[in-house]
């Protein structure tokens, strides 16, 4: 099993649900991952099992993998993997700096900040009316 299919597994996974990033993902998460793919599918994965899918790079068993490519639309874990086979593509210096990865903030922060932001504008409005 290509761990490379696996993580290509999750991204298909990912884009289809359009959470936030995994890395955030907390156990809430995974349970209702869990809930989704067993409403699609009529099979189980369990929660940990899929947590640990995400945060390591342990590869769950077949039946699993069979479950998960069958809520993204394949047949099974063989179809997945054929049709999404590629070959080894070279990656030179120039090409990396090109594509170099992106510091992503977290949802969460982005919504303290419009909060924090909405307050501070009520406070400050307050502030100058009662100035005035």
């Amino acid at each position: 099993m290509s761990t490379h299919h696996a993580n290509d597994l999750k991204q298909q996974i990912e884009h289809i649900l359009r959470w936030e990033q995994s890395s955030h993902w907390r156990v809430h998460d995974y349970v209702y991952l869990s809930e989704l793919v067993s409403r699609h599918t009529q099979r189980q994965v369990d929660a940990r099992e899929l947590q640990a899918f995400w945060e390591s790079s342990a590869v769950p068993p077949k039946p699993s993998l069979d479950t998960l490519a069958s809520f993204v639309d394949y047949t099974d874990w063989d179809d997945f993997c054929s049709r999404n086979a590629y070959g080894v593509m070279e990656v030179d210096e120039e090409t990396q700096l090109l594509h170099a990865p992106m510091w992503e903030i977290p949802v969460r922060w982005v919504i303290v900040l419009c909060w924090l932001s909405v307050i501070t504008s009520v406070v400050v409005g307050i502030l100058l009316v009662w100035k005035r």
